[in-house]
């Protein structure tokens, strides 16, 4: 079966723009996404899940090393 693919490109002015554009993709990409593994949750809200039932398995709190608006 044929049907009509919509791709969207972009113009970057320098590889490291580019470069840049693909890990955020990825980061949000990799953020979203509910892995069957997880029974359907994303790796963060595993995490934190984790985190709440067991807080004495962490050194650290793991929302500090998370990537933010500010990072």
């Amino acid at each position: 079966i044929n049907s009509p693919l919509n791709v969207k490109s972009f113009h970057y002015s320098s590889i490291n723009e580019m470069r840049r554009h693909v890990r955020d993709w990825l980061t949000a990409y990799n953020f979203a996404k509910q892995l069957k593994a997880l029974k359907f949750k994303t790796p963060y809200e595993a995490i934190q899940e984790l985190w709440k039932s067991r807080p004495e398995a962490f050194i650290i709190k793991p929302h500090h090393h998370m990537m933010g608006p500010n990072t």
